[in-house]
């Protein structure tokens, strides 16, 4: 009788084993990758699935944060590691984490360029990379981030103008391009993001202060400082 009771217990725990959503294990793999890459283990030392319901990493207040979303699977969701010092470039691995919607790296020392492989994070809603010590040219690829609310990139070492195609990020509310190393004319296409609320801009952008502003019905904050642009400011 003993026997089966336990035969029984295992059983069950078996079941709810089978129950429990897991985290894609290469997704797990590039999260360990990344949290070496950053050398951040001793403040992110996964002892169980990444995943975990109440996890001590999964609270908003968590930093660093990893939150997921579970179905009959789980993933990332959620990713911060803010003002923690990392330095080093964007890893490749997290790239492979197709499902994040909220990536914040702000305040830190990453370096580097930001890789083409940006485009690959479609889902993604709120970007933040600011204040750090990114460098080469804004990638036209974030322009394949259409799902994008939130784009900060502000307080950088880019160069070159801002690339059109930010013109797709037409969901944009808040624009943060401050102080990056950016230059040229604000392009034309800009024009197609009539959702922004928020933008604030700075650097050695030149030509027309563009018209395009005045149609911007939700704008709540335009805040523009130390530009080259000229031409008054227009009411709609």
């Amino acid at each position: 009788m003993s026997s089966l009771c336990i035969c029984f217990l295992v059983l069950c725990l078996l079941k709810i084993a089978a129950a429990q959503p897991l985290t894609d294990l290469i997704e797990v793999d590039a999260l360990n990758k990344i949290i070496d890459h950053w050398n951040l283990r001793s403040k992110l030392n996964l002892t169980m699935d990444p995943c975990t319901q109440n996890a001590p990493w999964a609270p908003e207040q968590a930093n660093p944060r990893i939150a997921c979303i579970c179905s009959t699977t789980c993933v990332y969701m959620f990713r911060k590691i803010y003002a923690l010092d990392i330095s080093g470039e964007l890893p490749k691995e997290l790239f492979l984490l197709k499902e994040l919607m909220d990536l914040n790296l702000g305040q830190n020392v990453v370096n580097g360029t930001i890789p083409a492989e940006i485009r690959q994070l479609t889902k993604m809603q709120y970007l933040s990379l600011g204040i750090n010590n990114l460098t080469g040219p804004v990638p036209p690829e974030l322009g394949s981030l259409t799902n994008l609310k939130s784009l900060s990139f502000g307080s950088n070492n880019f160069n070159g103008p801002l690339p059109p195609q930010l013109g797709n990020l037409t969901s944009l509310q808040q624009l943060y391009i401050d102080s990056n190393g950016v230059h040229g004319q604000i392009p034309q296409e800009l024009s197609n993001l009539k959702s922004l609320e928020i933008l604030w801009a700075s650097d050695r952008f030149t030509g027309k202060l563009p018209e395009f502003f005045a149609h911007f019905m939700n704008f709540l904050v335009l805040r523009l400082e130390g530009i080259l642009l000229e031409g008054p400011i227009l009411n709609n």
